[in-house]
């Protein structure tokens, strides 16, 4: 076997195998400048060399680790340079690795070889050829056997036998079972019981003419059973027409591969053959379950086995796998968008706060497949024209999200990203996937694994571009993660064809990514519930102070009566050093997020911080008021104060005497125009309100304040009600409010 990896600069005139150049093994598979001393192949798939003799495989670029070569600062695969191990079965190969180390190596190449034909069997079905070539590979044949190098060879050869020998199946089916069911009656008669009925015998137990299983029979079930391996496990389309009781998936695998009794079954039955068909497909069955042994592979057919532009394939490998259909269902608009821009990936899926299936309360998430070399650190680099360009795909899409609404056009299964309410948006997940191949590194026993079907984050898993720290539901910030998927993995369940493993795998990973990127927000924020307090006119509130809540507020569900609140965690210096935010702007955030906090207190019930995770609970709370606009306004005319022992006039309070009160801050968050009731906390307590003639602005200590002239004092009932925690100074509320207060209801 040779190898060669695409893209990588190969030396063309470095001798290969005996006195063949890199040159002149590939100057009949592809094409080859004359005057160039090095140059890159752009293929990825399979093909035979006549030069050579031999089998080429062009490997794909990511199975290059990224780590360089002490001599020559090389990229490697497997160690080594791609160079150093064009031809596999060199003696330089076996000084180079252990036999274990060899016997691995080429496990692991015999088994890619094969899902890359399939994924390039797969993509030819649906999409053009354009970028497919036609190539020779080894086909079975009647001439000098020759050792196999790859399973693929073995695979090829097993179904061009089965296309091109049905009519010897199915005479051999035919003849094995004539008579199969006819009745042996001296043995049905000497055997059985018989029930005599209207004067005539009747055997309720005939015996059949009964055969025992021939040896041809067997070898065509093991042969059948191998068909049936390969189209469960590799996903290839073979034409079985026969009804023999096959082997189980698991019998071959642990059986019959793993403990190598295919081997072993076959030497022992091998000498019952003599024609020549039956030989043939007894070296065929050997040569699957011992890959060494030598059989006749000397002639040549043609098949598309080679691809150009290897990035497109994975492409649409990524787009099948996690997009599914999801992407053909969208508007044209979102994914080929007015400014030129083609999204790779796009589904619709639930958002990062709330678990809903509702469609309005849904999310898009917007992804971009990266088909790179990995660079040093087993990492891929993004350039920074694709990460801004992936934020414009999701400018994009809010903006023809707001556009729909706006416009009042045809909104069904569309997400609703911007809350009315608070006018803050629905976070929009943006992704990058890249290919990545488990090295020992990083995979550990997973090592060269098409099993390892896991997602992994690079860096901390997520940026944000914003134009403020604070505001998480702003439109303006926009999450771009990039994650890691197995390219091994990718390529066997593409090549496989088989849509309801596919259809798991791509709910799996879409809940991955959900959560994977909550695990990231979990770090960048805290997150807390506010329910409306009974009384309140929490919408007014909203309105009133939407320069303070701009952003950090959202109603996730459409007709909820909660609000999430997110706020920056200041903890988490190290990952918000890593977006470029500095320690003195986490710090002026924190304590403007505590006095947030403060004031939201007269309005909502405000929950303890808790982590976005599957499924969003929210703690049951009684005398629960509402976010939705009151049809009526009702009045919020009565200023609450506090009346402390040491004020003047404290007395004249506890006597309801009183003629005048002196705040010493003016109240901010108020229009001092509304005031016409003043309700004093005196001692803790509260058991009525004074009519407010005059309000004025005096100064006390040379600092502005508010003062008061009262008049009339109303009893709200005849004992006083200690409401301490309950009322916060300087604010405005209603009488219904007031009245809750008292009566123990708020």
């Amino acid at each position: 076997m040779l190898l060669f990896i695409e893209g990588y600069p190969y030396s063309l005139d470095d001798v290969v195998r005996g006195d063949l150049t890199v040159r002149d093994v590939l100057k009949d598979v592809v094409s080859v400048p004359r005057k160039e001393e090095t140059y890159s192949f752009g293929y990825v798939g399979y093909c035979y060399s006549k030069a050579a003799k031999d089998v080429i495989f062009f490997l794909p670029k990511v199975v290059l680790t990224g780590e360089q070569n002490e001599e020559n600062g090389d990229d490697t695969i497997f160690g080594a340079s791609p160079q150093e191990i064009i031809d596999f079965e060199s003696d330089e190969i076996k000084s180079k690795f252990t036999e274990q180390g060899c016997k691995e190596y080429k496990e692991f190449l015999s088994t890619l070889s094969i899902w890359v034909y399939r994924t390039i069997s797969v993509y030819r079905k649906t999409y053009n050829e354009n970028i497919l070539e036609s190539k020779e590979y080894q086909t079975e044949s009647r001439g000098r056997k020759q050792k196999h190098n790859t399973l693929l060879d073995v695979i090829i050869a097993l179904r061009d036998f089965n296309k091109e020998n049905q009519v010897y199946f199915t005479f051999i089916v035919r003849n094995a079972h004539s008579g199969y069911n006819r009745i042996n009656w001296g043995r049905t008669v000497a055997s059985s019981p018989a029930i005599i009925q209207d004067g005539r015998p009747v055997y309720i137990q005939p015996v059949n003419r009964k055969k025992m299983i021939n040896f041809d029979e067997e070898l065509l079930v093991i042969y059948f059973s191998i068909l049936n391996y390969i189209r469960e496990i590799h996903g290839f389309s073979f034409e079985i027409n026969v009804h023999y009781p096959l082997i189980s998936l698991e019998k071959m695998q642990q059986s019959y591969i793993k403990r190598n009794f295919g081997c072993r079954r076959l030497k022992q039955i091998k000498y019952k053959y003599f024609s020549d068909t039956a030989l043939r497909i007894w070296d065929l069955c050997y040569a699957f379950f011992d890959r060494e042994y030598k059989i006749a592979m000397n002639r040549q057919a043609e098949d598309f086995l080679l691809v150009r532009n290897f990035e497109h394939v994975f492409e649409v490998m990524i787009d099948s796998l996690v997009g599914g259909d999801d992407k053909r269902n969208l508007p044209q608009e979102l994914t080929e968008q007015k400014d030129g821009k083609l999204v790779d990936h796009m589904f619709i899926g639930q958002g990062l706060i709330e678990q809903s299936d509702a469609s309005a309360e849904l999310t898009y998430y917007i992804g971009d497949s990266k088909y790179y070399k990995r660079a040093k650190n087993d990492k891929t680099i993004l350039g920074e024209k694709s990460i801004y360009k992936q934020y414009t795909y999701a400018r994009n899409v809010i903006q023809w999200n707001l556009d729909l609404f706006l416009e009042e056009r045809d909104s069904k299964n569309q997400p609703l990203l911007r809350d009315p309410l608070t006018e803050g948006y629905n976070p929009i997940p943006n992704f990058f996937i890249s290919a990545r191949i488990p090295n020992r590194q990083s995979g550990g026993e997973r090592f060269l694994s098409f099993d390892d079907d896991g997602l992994k984050a690079q860096d901390d898993g997520i940026r944000l571009n914003r134009q403020f720290e604070n505001r998480l539901f702003d439109r303006d910030t926009l999450l771009l993660c990039h994650y890691d998927v197995n390219f091994l993995y990718i390529v066997s369940l593409y090549g496989r064809d088989n849509k309801s493993r596919q259809s798991a795998w791509r709910q799996r990973v879409r809940d991955v990514f959900r959560s994977k990127i909550q695990e990231s927000l979990n770090r960048l924020y805290t997150f807390r519930t506010l329910q409306p307090r009974e009384g309140m006119d929490c919408y007014q509130f909203i309105q009133e102070n939407f320069r303070l809540l701009n952003g950090k507020i959202y109603r996730p569900k459409a007709n909820g009566n909660y609000l999430i609140l997110a706020l920056m965690r200041d903890e988490e210096q190290e990952i918000w050093d890593k977006l470029n935010v500095k320690s003195g702007a986490i710090a002026r955030e924190k304590e403007q997020s505590q006095r947030l906090l403060d004031s939201l207190q007269s309005h909502f019930f405000i929950s303890q911080p808790f982590e976005l995770d599957t499924e969003q609970r929210i703690d049951p709370i009684s005398n629960v008021g509402t976010l939705e606009q009151r049809s009526e306004k009702e009045a919020r005319n009565i200023l609450t104060g506090v009346v402390r022992v040491s004020d003047d006039g404290f007395d004249r309070f506890i006597a309801h005497t009183s003629a005048a009160y002196t705040m010493e801050k003016l109240p901010t968050s108020i229009n001092m125009m509304d005031i016409e009731y003043f309700l004093p906390m005196v001692s803790g307590c509260i058991d009525g309100y004074y009519k407010v003639e005059k309000v004025y602005v005096g100064t006390k200590d040379r600092e502005l304040c508010l003062k008061l002239n009262l008049s009339t004092f109303i009893p709200l009932g005849e004992n006083s009600v200690n409401i301490y925690s309950k009322m916060r100074p300087g604010e405005l509320i209603s009488k219904e409010h007031m009245m809750n207060l008292y009566q123990g209801r708020d």
